[in-house]
C-alpha cells in the first residue's frame, strides 16, 4: 500500500506519492481554488499517470491521503468566510478593538487605519452573566437575552455565532449552555473555550471567530473531497495537516478548523527538520518559494519553533502553531511602480489563474517568474517539464511595462525584479533569524518550493550563509514533508500558582485530566496505545512579568503520575530557558505556572530517504546543453552549462556559473559557487 501526500497552495497543488518499496513519484498541477476537490483529483491523477494507473487503481493501492491546505488561511485574508456573530458577555462588547489597539507594523503612524475584524459591532450581541476568574458564578446567564440575540443574529442572515463569555477558560458551563440555546436556530455555533482554552478574552474571541469564519467554507470542502474520493472507490483514511505540524483526521479538524490555519506551512518546516537531521546540519534556515508567497522557517538545534501569537490578516490566533512568518513575494508576485516612481515586488500575486504573463493565460502583469524567464533562470522548453511551455516574448512584452518609465530596457527591468525580489527574501530572512537572537552566518540555507532553487544561492549570499542546501524534490518540499508528520495534538488548563503555592497534588489531577482527553483524541483516529507519547510542560513566567516562556519534560510514553522531582525539573528549565533567552535567571524568584500543557502524539510509519551509491566526481555525463543565462556579477548573458538533473549522481561536482534543470524546478548556480550531490540526490552548493 501506498501514501499520497498533498500541499494545496494559491497558485499550485503539489502531490507526492510514496511507494511502500520508498519510491517516491512527484507531481504538480495548477491550484484551482473555486474547487478545491477538483484540483487535489486532478493532481492525484496526475500521480496516477505517471505510474501508468488509472486513478481508480492508484487510489485502490492507497492507504492514507494527506492534505496540508492553504484554503482556511486564504479564506480570512480574501474575506471570504461565513457571516457571523459574536455573543459576548455584557459590558465587553468592543474586545476585539481593545485586543489589538495599535498594529505593531506601524506604532508611530497617528493616521492608521484601524485593524480589519471579521464580526463588525452591530453583529456583536451582549447577554447578562458573569464568572469569576476562579470559576465561580457571579450572575447567573440570563437565557432571555441569548434567545434575543439568536433572533437579531437570525434578521441579520448570520449563519454562525461565536459565544465568547469571561472566563470560559476555567468554567465553561455559560458557553456550553448559550449553545445549546442557540443550536435551535443555527445548525454551527462555535463556542470560544473549545476552540482555544486560554485566559485573555480577546485571544478566544479572535480564535474562536477564526474557526467560525472558515467552519462553512471547509465543511463544503470536505464534503466535495469525500464523495468524489468515495466515487473513485478510495477506501483509505484522509488527513489532514495542521498549523502545529501534526495530523488529524477531517472529522477533528471540522471541529476545530483554527487548527487548519497554517497547515501548508508546518509540513514544510517538517520537511526542513528532516533535512536537518538526515544530513548533519544543526541549524536551519527553511525559506519556500511558491508562487504566491514566501515561508520562513527557522530551525535552532534541529527544533521548530511554536508560537500562540500569530496573525492571520489583522487578528491573532492563539492556537499553539509553528512560528513560520510569510511575505507576498513568490514566483507569481507583481512587479509594480508605485506614486513616487520606485519600483516595488508584491504582495499581490497572479496566482494561477490568469498567472505570469509567460504562461500565455490572458496575464499581463509582470511577475517575478516573467523576470526569471526573460533572464534564462527558467527554461521556456522545460517548465513542469515542458507540461506548461513559456512564451519568452509575452513575459517581455509584461516586462516593458516597467522598463519604459523607469527608462530601461526588458534585460535590465527583469534584473531590477529579480535582484529587489531577492533584497526583500534576504531581509525578511535576516529580520527573522536575528529577532529570535540568531546570527544567520550560524545557519545553513535549506532552498524548498518550486522558485526557491531559482534564487536560495543568491539569497544565501546576501545573508553570509556559506552553505546552501537544495533538496531534489524541492518543488513539491511541503509536501513531502507530511510524510514526517505524526498524529498529535496540544491540551492546556489555566493554572496560575506560584511554584513556591502549587500543591503537587492539584498538579498531578490535572495533568491525568489532560492525559485523559489527550489519550481520548488519539484513540478516535485510531491511534494505538502502544503508538502513543506525551510530553508534559507548562508556560511560566517570573511572578510580576506579563509574557510567557515554555518549557517541557521529556517526552514518556505512558501517563504517569506528576510528582515533586517532575515539578522540581519544571521549574529549574524554566530558569535554563530564560537564562538562554535573555541573559539572567534568579532561581530565587518566584516561578509563576500560568497553564499546564500535554502534547499528545500518535506515531506513524517513519519516512526514511533512499541513498544512492557513490558514482564519483565527474558530472559530465549529465551535460544536457548550453544556453544563454544572464549573471547578475558578471551583468551580461553567459552562455552557460545546463546539466540535466536526472542524470547527476551522488558525487557529482558541478562549478558555477552553471544551470541545473530539474523537470519542476531549476537550479542556478552562480560564480564562485560549487554544487555536489550528496548521497540523497540532493545539491549541496558551497561558497568557494
Amino acid at each position: 500500500m501506498s501514501d499520497i501526500l498533498i500541499d494545496m497552495g494559491g497558485t499550485f497543488t503539489d502531490g507526492v506519492l510514496i511507494h511502500d518499496d520508498g519510491k517516491i513519484t512527484v507531481g504538480k498541477s495548477e491550484s484551482d481554488p473555486a474547487d478545491a476537490a477538483n484540483a487535489i483529483l486532478r493532481c492525484i491523477a496526475g500521480l496516477a499517470a505517471e505510474c501508468q494507473f488509472e486513478i481508480e487503481e492508484l487510489l485502490a493501492r492507497t492507504r492514507t491521503i494527506l492534505i496540508g491546505t492553504t484554503l482556511a488561511t486564504n479564506c480570512i485574508l480574501e474575506s471570504k468566510g461565513a457571516k457571523c456573530c459574536l455573543i459576548h458577555t455584557k459590558g465587553f462588547r468592543d474586545v476585539f478593538e481593545l485586543g489589538r489597539t495599535i498594529p505593531k507594523t506601524d506604532i508611530y503612524n497617528l493616521k492608521v487605519d484601524a485593524p480589519k475584524v471579521l464580526i463588525p459591532r452591530y453583529l456583536r450581541f451582549g447577554v447578562e452573566e458573569r464568572m469569576q476568574y476562579d470559576g465561580a458564578v457571579v450572575t447567573p446567564l440570563n437565557e432571555d437575552d441569548v434567545r434575543q440575540a439568536a433572533k437579531a443574529a437570525k434578521r441579520h442572515g448570520v449563519e454562525v455565532p461565536v459565544v465568547c463569555f469571561l472566563h470560559s477558560y476555567i468554567n465553561s458551563a455559560h458557553e456550553e449552555r448559550a449553545a445549546e440555546i442557540l443550536k435551535e436556530e443555527f445548525p454551527n455555533v462555535v463556542v470560544s473555550s473549545h476552540i482555544v482554552r486560554r485566559w485573555i478574552e480577546y485571544d478566544r474571541a479572535s480564535t474562536a471567530t477564526f474557526a467560525a469564519y472558515v467552519k462553512p467554507m471547509l465543511n463544503r470542502f470536505v464534503g466535495a473531497l469525500e464523495a468524489k474520493l468515495r466515487e473513485a472507490d478510495f477506501g483509505g483514511t484522509v488527513l489532514f495537516s495542521t498549523g502545529l505540524g501534526s495530523v488529524a483526521t477531517a472529522e477533528l479538524c471540522l471541529e476545530n478548523p483554527g487548527h487548519l490555519i497554517g497547515s501548508g506551512l508546518a509540513m514544510g518546516a517538517l520537511m526542513g527538520q528532516f533535512l536537518a537531521r538526515s544530513a548533519g546540519f544543526d541549524n536551519v534556515v527553511t525559506c519556500d518559494i511558491g508562487g504566491t508567497s514566501v515561508d520562513i522557517g527557522v530551525l535552532k538545534d534541529q527544533t521548530i519553533a511554536t508560537t500562540t501569537e500569530s496573525v492571520t490578516g489583522d487578528q491573532k490566533n492563539a492556537l499553539e502553531a509553528m512560528d513560520i512568518p510569510s511575505i507576498g513575494a513568490g514566483g507569481g508576485a507583481i512587479a509594480w511602480i508605485d506614486d513616487t516612481g520606485v519600483l516595488r515586488v508584491g504582495p499581490a500575486s497572479a496566482g494561477a489563474n490568469p498567472g505570469p504573463a509567460c504562461y500565455g493565460k490572458g496575464g499581463t502583469q509582470p511577475t517575478l517568474t516573467d523576470a526569471n524567464v526573460m533572464l534564462g533562470y527558467i527554461p521556456t522548453d522545460y517548465f513542469l517539464g515542458g507540461d506548461i511551455p513559456l512564451d519568452s516574448g509575452l513575459a517581455r512584452r509584461a516586462l516593458d511595462v516597467i522598463a519604459r518609465p523607469l527608462s530601461m530596457d526588458s534585460v535590465e527591468a527583469a534584473h531590477a525584479i529579480s535582484s529587489l525580489a531577492e533584497a526583500l527574501m534576504a531581509e525578511q530572512i535576516f529580520l527573522t533569524i536575528v529577532e529570535k537572537g540568531y546570527d544567520p552566518r550560524d545557519f545553513v540555507f535549506v532552498a524548498a518550493g518550486g522558485a526557491g532553487p531559482v534564487h536560495a544561492i543568491a539569497i544565501g549570499h546576501r545573508l553570509g550563509i556559506r552553505t546552501v542546501y537544495i533538496p531534489k524534490h524541492s518543488a513539491v518540499f511541503s509536501a513531502l514533508g507530511g510524510a514526517t508528520a505524526d498524529y498529535g495534538r496540544v491540551f492546556n488548563r489555566f493554572f496560575y500558582q506560584r511554584d513556591d503555592l502549587a500543591k503537587i497534588s492539584d498538579l498531578t489531577r490535572l495533568f491525568h485530566s489532560l492525559h485523559e482527553e489527550a489519550v481520548s483524541v488519539l484513540e478516535r483516529q485510531g491511534v494505538d496505545r502502544s503508538n502513543m507519547a506525551f510530553v508534559r510542560g507548562a508556560e511560566m513566567r517570573y511572578f510580576g512579568q506579563l509574557r510567557d516562556i515554555e518549557v517541557a519534560l521529556p517526552e514518556t510514553t505512558t501517563p504517569t503520575d506528576f510528582t515533586a522531582d517532575d515539578f522540581k525539573s519544571l521549574v529549574r528549565r524554566f530558569h535554563e530557558r530564560h537564562e538562554a533567552l535573555y541573559g539572567w535567571a534568579n532561581p530565587k524568584l518566584p516561578a509563576t505556572l500560568a497553564m499546564l500543557k500535554v502534547r499528545a502524539i500518535g506515531k506513524r510509519k517513519p519516512f526514511e530517504a533512499t541513498e544512492q551509491p557513490f558514482a564519483g566526481r565527474d558530472a559530465s555525463a549529465a551535460l544536457k546543453r548550453k544556453r544563454p543565462v544572464y549573471f547578475k556579477s558578471g551583468g551580461s548573458f553567459t552562455e552557460t552549462a545546463c546539466y540535466d538533473g536526472n542524470s547527476l549522481r551522488n558525487g557529482n561536482t558541478l562549478p558555477g556559473p552553471a544551470i541545473i534543470e530539474e523537470r519542476r524546478t531549476t537550479v542556478v548556480v552562480p560564480e564562485g559557487w560549487q554544487i555536489a550531490v550528496d548521497r540523497y540526490g540532493n545539491y549541496l552548493a558551497t561558497l568557494q
